[in-house]
Parts: structure tokens; sequence; C-alpha cells
């Protein structure tokens, strides 16, 4: 049983970074400028992209609202991309909270009968969260790269850094679910004793 508490500690943990990663902004610095040996420049703080938020640094306010939110003004700065990212933000934190009230109820149920069931449908439910939140921070570092088809350190903002850890969070809460479900199956029932006993 301790595995499990693991897991579902490290699944809590987790999904509150995920969360803070996806409505912070901070994600991605793009450059104003091309970056080559000639023109080195770094990205600027008012030019950033974020999951559910851009803004690009114009002083007009162009490119500085939500993504999700369609407007002229922000028309041109909702790539494809970004509406998929953000529709991938929503489905991994709903999934997370879901798989926090499934953990929940199982340490609230905890019956031998349903145990190997809802412990597979949590493994399950994991590791489909574990890959939703990869592909989204790896899309938007992909997708933002310069025009060399390189992405520099200083490009990635802390929101980033957060996703990433939540993801691997979200792996090692995978292990630890997957374990405690191999050592479910290792389990014998007990027999009962009254089963074998003789009546006179």
């Amino acid at each position: 049983m301790a595995l499990f508490f693991i897991g579902y500690l490290i699944s809590v943990t987790s999904t509150i970074a995920f969360i803070v990663a996806i409505l912070t902004p901070k994600w991605i610095y793009p450059n104003n400028f091309p970056v080559d040996t000639n023109n080195p420049t770094s990205p600027s703080e008012t030019n950033y992209r974020g999951i559910f938020y851009v803004d690009a640094g114009y002083p007009n306010g162009t490119c500085r609202d939500w993504i999700l939110m369609y407007k002229d003004s922000v028309a041109s700065c909702r790539p494809t991309y970004a509406i998929a990212c953000a529709s991938l933000a929503i489905i991994a934190s709903s999934l997370s909270v879901i798989l926090l009230w499934l953990a929940g109820a199982y340490l609230y149920i905890r019956r031998q009968r349903l145990a190997p069931l809802f412990v597979t449908i949590i493994t399950l439910l994991t590791f489909l969260i574990f890959w939703i939140s990869a592909v989204i921070w790896v899309v938007m570092i992909t997708m933002n790269r310069d025009v060399n088809a390189k992405m520099r350190r200083e490009n990635i903002g802390f929101s980033t850094w957060i996703a990433v850890g939540a993801s691997g969070g979200y792996l090692l809460a995978f292990i630890a679910f997957i374990l405690y479900r191999i050592a479910l199956n290792r389990r014998r029932p007990l027999k009962d004793p009254n089963l074998n006993s003789r009546r006179f």
C-alpha cells in the first residue's frame, strides 16, 4: 500500500504544478530578431507566449490577449498549435482532477474485489496524463524555434520548466501505480478456514 500512497502523493504534487504552469503565461520568450553569429540577441521580457495568454510586446496592444478568445487583436498570434495546446491543457488538468478523485475513492473503499480494476484505471489514466502534458511542452518548444531551428535556454520560461517537472512527476506516479498493481497480482486471497471444516 505504500507504493500507492507514494504515487498518490506525487500525483497531487504534479497536478498542482501542472495547473500552476498552464495558468502562468511565461512559457516561451521568442526572439525579436533572427539569431546568428553576427546578430546575437536576447529575448525580450515583454514578448512572451503562454498556454492561454500571449503578449508580443507591441505598444498598441496587438497580440496581447487570451488565446482561446477570438479577437482581431490576437488573430495573427493564435496559430493552430496554440489552440491545440490550450485545449490539451484543459483536458489534462481535468483528467488530473478525475485521477485524484479516483485515487481518493480507492483509498476510501479499498475493497479487495475492486482493487485490481481501480488501480488499473488509475494507472492508465496517469500514463495518459503524462503523455498529454509532455506533448504540450514539446510542441510549445518545437513550434517556437528561431529561424535557425534552434531553441536556446533563455527562450524557455519558468512555466515550461514547471510543466516539464509535472510530466516527470506523472511518470514517477505511473511507475509507482504499476508496481503496486503488480504487487496486487502477487497477493493470494486468504482461504476461509470454515470452507474446509467438516460438519457433524
